[in-house]
């Protein structure tokens, strides 16, 4: 008897024809990262209700409501597909009643501080980079969660601003929300990605625009990035990295003992975090001095860096 995996591939094969190669993207990785580990191995005539109602409500309680009723559906649809071939009788999925689910009209974003969860969704993300279309999108997704800054502020990057002997990245103030010049101190991971970036070096931009348009790639091309790979809102929004590195260098606990800084403080200083963060109210604490707190932010960089890399492979 198939399993459910391989009645899947055959629905999925039937129907990309009919799609855009984004969208068929997007509809596989819902299944294969949702859908397929739950019930993809059970032979299709033993997928019960309860598997598949299990499964649903899991989503729920993660907060995936969208996806839910996208994975339901689908659901719904391959199994017709195995009574179409006469594998099954009856669709299980067609017995749920899907009014108990939540109703998700609104769905908050949020961030994902469980060492676990950071290195599933790196790992999802990673796991789904031979999908983009453009070296462009591909290093400045990458760059994005080492380098602690806005999406906008990765996006626009212009080489004159990348310090390659010094090791750090210089943004004027008038890209700042803090109107305020910010440093970046190179972690080994930042550094060899500009290098990637600089082998496609043809104007002032790190991330130029594609299609023959003007100006640097934009903000909703990481964003479709985080959709595409199966990641909603509530689970991390391109702005959750910073929100995300925050909060574990403030905790200063990994998965496997500590974020330390060299002193053996459990935690780096506050201020450093606030400072790298480029936080508006730092100015008003008085504590945005660049030098005072360099050293020991390249430290927490490359720590942060090494960290990221870290939790990936003792998920």
């Amino acid at each position: 008897m198939k399993t459910f995996n391989e009645v899947y591939t055959n629905w999925h094969n039937r129907k990309k024809n009919n799609w855009t190669r984004e969208s068929a993207i997007v509809s596989n990785n819902l299944m294969t990262n949702h859908v397929i580990p739950a019930i993809g191995s059970k032979p299709v005539n033993r997928v019960k209700p309860k598997m598949i109602d299990e499964l649903l409500e899991s989503m729920d309680d993660k907060g995936l409501v969208a996806s839910r009723k996208k994975a339901y559906s689908k659901i719904v649809s391959v199994l017709n597909l195995a009574i179409r071939d006469e594998l099954i009788d009856f669709n299980p999925a067609s017995s749920i009643d899907t009014s108990f689910y939540k109703k998700g009209s609104s769905t908050p974003r949020a961030t994902s501080v469980n060492p676990r969860d950071i290195s599933k969704i790196l790992t999802i993300l990673n796991n789904n980079y031979h999908h983009l279309q453009t070296w462009q999108v591909t290093i400045a997704f990458k760059l994005l969660p080492y380098m602690m800054a806005r999406p906008i502020e990765v996006c626009g990057l212009e080489w004159s601003e990348v310090h390659f002997d010094d090791k750090v990245i210089i943004i004027p103030k008038e890209r700042m929300k803090s109107d305020r010049e910010h440093q970046i101190p190179m972690s080994k991971q930042v550094y060899k990605l500009l290098k990637q970036a600089e082998e496609h070096r043809f104007n002032e931009y790190v991330f130029p625009a594609t299609r023959g348009c003007k100006g640097h790639i934009s903000t909703n091309a990481l964003l479709l990035r985080l959709r595409r790979a199966g990641i909603e809102p509530n689970q991390l929004s391109n702005h959750g990295w910073r929100s995300m590195a925050s909060t574990r260098l403030n905790e200063g606990i990994n998965s496997k003992g500590s974020l330390k800084s060299s002193d053996n403080k459990d935690t780096f200083d506050f201020d450093a975090i606030e400072i790298q963060l480029a936080h508006k109210d730092t100015s008003q604490r008085g504590i945005y001095n660049h030098a005072a707190y360099f050293e020991s932010r390249r430290e927490m960089m490359q720590s942060w860096a090494d960290y990221l890399d870290k939790i990936q492979l003792n998920i």
